[in-house]
């Protein structure tokens, strides 16, 4: 009751401040009116009583500010009282407010933007039913600690039949192929699921069924989006028949658009619960499952590791090594991403680190102009607190200001970041602004204040009023420690840059190395189609085979290209395969280690048309054709690591790519980086296409030009179409083939390189800062020495060296730092070091001549000083 009564009359002064200000004044002017009288009355004169009163009680204004002091609604009027102060202040200093906002804005808003794709992409929840139960299954090898997020068909099956703690398991396959509509062929994200796929992801049409274990390959589940853009509508999709390698299905249900699993899959084929694969070694598929309720990923995994332990006993020589093991989904599809995302927080991190020394920079040399103000508050009776209140609430404001500064630049920072990042990151397409990003700018913003704000209170709270009235910064006196201080904050940002300047010159270095790294072929004027030519049966492969060999012949007759090939295999494509191999006549293999390569299907001349070198025997030529002996051409790491300095021509070769007929070598060409351009360059066999017809009906039609690649699309396009129009095309060149493989890595080098910049910006100003109210506070030195003689090259070079001093010291500490946090990046980097000399002597060199440059214009003012206007300064 007492609360209330407490709460409302709190309530009551505060909304009637004046009048309750105005009624206290009277009370006390009355109480000293009548305390004075009283002492009339006992003899003293009107004079001394007054004096006695004041002796008694002070001053009225003393008394009406104790009076005033109490009660809760007293101190949210004071606090209100300070807020608007500080307000006043910042209005009034307009030039510190605009810069200290703008250096929030850029540490708040790199921030906020980072913290936007980490919460989407690391921490929002999986946009599924039970996602929390949601698993990846994969294999990892025991003796070499390798995981791959894939298994072999027969050992998914054993656990789906076997684990217990998994309530759904299915398995699937697929990738970007050709479908084929009433009439056109377009290229799309097709999967093979099994029937299990909608129970694992909780799944229901929006239109139609799901399909049975019955309709494999003869039916099919789209997405919305697919339905709408080739059908008009969900419900005209259903009953549609596409065409799939050649084989007639139906749609039989649409799934919503907002569901893409796997990747980006836009169509999902029924696929048979048995595998086709049998092969507990060819790891041909995906699995998902969904755990039961109630059941942890430690319970699932612990049955898993008995369910393998089975399998080896079962199975010695296949599943030797082999552990089955259960990802949470949301790691198994983030997981690649995480740390270049946290590679990115730490350095934005970094530069909020630098924001905020700036800040608390400015505000030092703000509060030391105002030394004579602190005393004069001090001096009145003001508490530390109360000296505290206004640096503090001026930081809070400037921190909202900058808050919402940088909440703005975030907006577009997302979206260059969404434009910027590489199609593998995932869940890019669900990065937006939302309210825990806002929570998180708020957050940060508030913790911002605090830490740019505590030194340059503290050191308010201190000053002593008889020292702080002595003090006068133009003539060189000011409190002892201050000029360390500042030293200090200009040597933390300086280290602080250092470190994001070497990550930037290693990233960019890593760059530079995979631009110019020999990838073993050429890329430049080549013209790169997707090409799918529909085919199911033995019938279909050879006519398909006919039509590309017309198709071949045609582009080769176009007025500027040069060469033609076709390829199942293409160096940092989309399709590939790779497996062990065995040989005849070449160097002994251990048992259970048998060497492993690349496998491509390629045409004749493929060779020549890519530049990779023949370096011995010949090229595949039109009598390599199924019915005659099968031939091979490999690569020169292969005939190093199998035949040594045996002659491998005329030697063979065994591989399970699609038969075990043993092959016979009839070249050597050179080594090529066939996944990306920081992959070394690796074992590879070559196989004729017609040869090998089941790999060649999906394949790139690669052509070397002497005219512009892009300017020949219509014109191939129309070739193959003439053709066959059922066969689905997509075009590129080989150069945006390479650069798409690196750009991940271009992603971070571009990122932390605009943030070593800012952060190279922000430390310039800092030095700059320093620098200036140096060359302010030394003023009557100044004048002094020039009076007596000295010089302005002097001059100059003492401030120039007290700057590179800093940035040496600043230096230092930053190669300790990256010392320490070398391994965060050593993942990352291709062919350089992460104490590269080059990265840390660049980076030492930029750092030095910043800091020279940022000081140069406060030395030339230095220089410029008139002697006696500095001498008659006060």
């Amino acid at each position: 009751m007492a609360f209330l009564r407490s709460l409302i009359y709190g309530i009551r002064n505060l909304l009637r401040r004046t009048k309750r200000e105005r009624d206290i004044a009277d009370e006390i002017e009355r109480y000293f009116e009548e305390a004075a009288a009283a002492q009339v009355e006992h003899g003293m004169t009107a004079e001394e009583a007054r004096r006695t009163i004041r002796m008694e009680a002070g001053t009225m204004s003393s008394a009406r500010a104790q009076a005033n002091s109490y009660g809760w609604e007293n101190s949210v009027s004071s606090f209100f009282s300070d807020l608007r102060f500080a307000a006043r202040q910042l209005a009034r200093h307009r030039a510190f407010t605009v810069t200290a906002t703008l250096t929030l804005a850029l540490g708040i808003g790199a921030n906020a933007a980072i913290f936007t794709a980490i919460d989407s992409i690391l921490l929002a929840p999986l946009p599924f039913n039970h996602a929390d139960r949601l698993a990846v299954l994969g294999t990892r090898y025991s003796n070499t600690g390798r995981t791959t997020r894939r298994v072999t068909g027969p050992d998914g099956v054993d656990v789906r039949d076997q684990a217990k703690s998994l309530e759904a398991v299915s398995l699937m396959a697929g990738g970007e192929e050709g479908v084929q509509l009433r009439d056109h062929a377009t290229y799309t994200e097709v999967t093979w699921v099994d029937e299990n796929f909608p129970r694992v992801y909780s799944l229901q049409p929006i239109a139609g069924r799901l399909f049975s274990d019955a309709e494999s390959h003869r039916s099919a589940l789209v997405n919305e989006q697919f339905a709408r853009n080739n059908f008009g509508s969900a419900q005209a999709a259903l009953g549609q028949t596409v065409h799939i390698e050649n084989e007639a299905i139906e749609i039989v249900g649409v799934l919503p658009g907002s569901f893409h699993e796997p990747g980006k899959t836009e169509v999902w084929e029924a696929f048979s619960l048995l595998p086709e694969s049998k092969s507990r070694t060819a790891f041909n598929y995906r699995a998902v499952a969904l755990l039961r309720e109630s059941t942890s990923f430690q319970t699932a995994q612990t049955e898993l590791n008995s369910l393998s332990q089975r399998l080896q006993t079962a199975y010695p020589e296949d599943n030797r090594n082999k552990q089955m093991v259960a990802l949470p989904m949301t790691e198994a599809l983030t997981g690649s991403a995480r740390p270049t995302l946290m590679l990115l927080w730490g350095a934005v991190g970094i530069i909020l680190l630098i924001a905020c020394v700036n800040v608390t920079h400015l505000q030092l040399v703000r509060s030391m102009t105002r030394q004579r103000e602190i005393a004069i508050r001090k001096a009145l009776g003001s508490s530390r607190w109360q000296v505290m209140r206004p640096v503090l609430l001026e930081s809070l404001l400037l921190a909202i200001l900058g808050c919402a500064a940088g909440l703005l630049l975030a907006l577009p920072a997302v979206r260059i970041l969404i434009a910027m990042a590489p199609k593998e990151l995932p869940r890019a397409g669900e990065i937006h602004l939302n309210g825990w990003v806002l929570a998180f700018t708020m957050a940060i913003s508030v913790l911002t204040a605090l830490v740019s704000s505590i030194l340059p209170a503290m050191r308010a709270a201190k000053v002593a009023a008889a020292d702080a009235m002595k003090q006068d910064a133009s003539r060189g006196m000011e409190r002892k420690g201050a000029a360390r201080l500042r030293d200090g904050l200009v040597i933390a940002e300086i280290a602080a840059t250092f470190v994001l300047a070497v990550a930037a010159a290693l990233l960019l270095r890593t760059m530079s190395t995979l631009m110019t790294s020999d990838l073993g072929f050429e890329t430049q004027r080549m013209l790169v189609v997707d090409a799918d030519n529909p085919a199911h049966t033995d019938d279909d492969y050879r006519r398909m085979l006919r039509q590309f060999d017309e198709i071949f012949a045609n582009l080769a007759a176009i007025p500027g290209v040069e060469h033609v090939a076709g390829v199942m295999g293409l160096p940092m494509g989309p399709y590939g395969s790779n497996g062990n191999y065995n040989t005849r006549g070449g160097l002994p293999v251990e048992s259970h280690h048998a060497p492993e390569a690349i496998f491509s299907v390629a045409s004749p001349e493929y060779f020549q048309t890519m530049g990779i070198p023949m370096l011995r025997g010949r090229d595949f030529n039109a009598q390599d054709a199924y019915d005659n002996p099968f031939v091979v051409v490999i690569s020169q790491s292969v005939a190093k690591q199998s035949f040594g300095n045996i002659d491998p021509i005329g030697k063979q070769i065994q591989c399970g790519l699609d038969s075990d007929k043993w092959m016979t070598i009839v070249g050597v060409v050179g080594d090529i980086r066939q996944n990306s351009p920081a992959e070394n360059p690796g074992p590879a066999l070559y196989m004729p296409m017609k040869q090998h017809p089941a790999y060649a009906n999906q394949i790139h039609i690669v052509l070397r030009t002497h005219v512009k690649p892009l300017t020949l699309i219509n014109t191939v396009h129309s070739e193959i179409a003439r053709a066959n129009p059922l066969i689905a095309m997509r075009f590129t060149t080989m150069d945006s083939i390479v650069n798409e493989s690196i750009t991940a890595q271009r992603f971070r080098a571009a990122l932390i390189s605009l943030f070593a910049a800012a952060g190279l910006l922000l430390s310039m100003l800092g030095v700059y800062g320093t620098m200036a109210y140096t060359v302010a506070q030394r003023t009557f030195e100044i004048g002094i020495r020039m009076a007596f003689g000295a010089n302005r090259a002097v001059i100059l070079r003492a401030i120039l060296r007290h700057a590179a001093i800093l940035a040496g010291i600043g230096i230092a500490a930053g190669l300790v730092l990256s010392l320490l946090l070398a391994r965060l990046v050593s993942a990352m980097l291709v062919g350089v070091q992460p104490m590269d000399p080059a990265s840390l002597g660049g980076a030492s060199l930029l750092l030095l001549l910043t800091a020279i440059a940022a000081a140069s214009a406060p030395g030339w003012k230095a220089t410029h000083i008139n002697p006696l206007a500095a001498l008659r300064a006060e």
